[in-house]
């Protein structure tokens, strides 16, 4: 039996302080804006967050600049009580949809109309750089000098990469060296994540490194499928990015086919043909009897790889998947512990109790 592992970057193989950071420092930037001192929201409130499925950055950065908009609106100065506000996102949104676009249905609902505008503009699109934090945050995570590069604009701010400047592996180095022992032809391993990347090909303008800058710190040498790959497969079919980023499965289906294949370019039009015609291509095709595993941090990445198998099984391969959590903090254990069939404090743990 083929077995494959599939990992998420922020929070199993890297502990993504440079993006935790860049969002506090993006949300502070803007209370100064709404008349607030900086919020300074911490590493606990940022785990809250991520518990309630506000996963990407960018939707955390902009739901909690919408709610410092409604509050200083209403003439409220004291610090907003972003946590649950988050909690209430996650109960109006039980299949997972964007969280900017559920927070703003719930503020448009409670709201005047003159602030309709404002709040659409800031979470209508998260992916777009014309959001305003967006932005902020992409100046912060890339540093000045890689934002020109990537998109060709002058800078909202000078500064380093945060990325580059406080990411840390979170894979120790027996780990390591155990998982590339463990890898052979019925063996693969890939990096699966909803971060920007270059395109596997092609013109690179507009796609920020940032999944990149993981895979060069983490040295793995594996395959990487990320939301740069997914956004350049989007763009072949005429179709948003994300249509195809996690938690849709199409994301799911390309990672098990690079990491059964190594060739990034064939696994993700496999996906895209099977998600779009339900014909199974090489490397999918040869996917009969593999036995997944899936270390995440987040429900939604959880449930796209649970969807991407239940999707082939219905094809008729023989497939197993085995989810496993991972979260230090409690709050994110109790919300994997109802999706995933372990929980562990750490990926260390996690591939111990996988491959030994």
């Amino acid at each position: 039996m083929r077995h494959l592992l599939l990992f998420d970057v922020d929070g199993v193989l890297i502990h993504p302080l440079g993006y935790k950071y860049a969002l506090r420092d993006t949300v502070n930037a803007f209370a100064t804006q709404q008349g607030y001192t900086p919020v300074d929201l911490t590493l606990a409130e940022i785990a809250d967050l991520e518990a309630c499925g506000l996963t990407n950055e960018w939707d955390s950065a902009a739901v909690c600049a919408a709610l410092l908009v409604v509050e200083s609106a209403a003439g409220r100065q004291a610090r907003p009580d972003f946590v649950a506000f988050a909690h209430q996102i996650s109960a109006h949104n039980p299949n997972h949809m964007t969280p900017s676009l559920v927070a703003l249905d719930l503020l448009i609902a409670r709201t005047p109309i003159a602030l309709h505008a404002e709040l659409a503009v800031l979470l209508t699109d998260v992916f777009s750089l014309d959001t305003p934090t967006t932005r902020l945050q992409q100046g912060f995570t890339l540093g000045h000098e890689q934002f020109v590069t990537t998109y060709q604009q002058p800078a909202p701010h000078v500064g380093h990469s945060y990325l580059l400047h406080y990411d840390t592996p979170l894979l120790d180095e027996p780990s390591k060296a155990a998982l590339q022992q463990w890898r052979n032809a019925e063996r693969g391993v890939v990096i699966y994540t909803a971060r920007p990347s270059l395109p596997p090909t092609g013109d690179t303008l507009g796609y920020a490194p940032e999944g990149d800058f993981a895979a060069e710190l983490l040295g793995l040498g594996v395959p990487l499928i990320a939301a740069g790959r997914m956004e350049w497969l989007a763009r072949q079919h005429g179709r948003h990015a994300a249509d195809y980023i996690k938690p849709s499965p199409v994301q799911a289906l390309a990672a098990m086919g690079a990491a059964a294949s190594g060739d990034e370019v064939a696994a993700l039009q496999a996906a895209v043909c099977f998600y779009e015609q339900g014909q199974l291509e090489s490397p999918l095709a040869s996917l009969d009897r593999a036995h997944i595993t899936v270390f995440e941090d987040s429900v939604g990445g959880i449930l796209a790889t649970r969807g991407a198998v239940e999707r082939l099984s219905e094809a008729g391969l023989d497939l197993t998947l085995q989810a496993v959590g991972v979260a230090p903090e409690a709050s994110k254990q109790a919300a994997l512990a109802r999706v995933a069939d372990h929980v562990v404090a750490d990926v260390n743990a996690g591939l111990r109790l996988v491959i030994g």
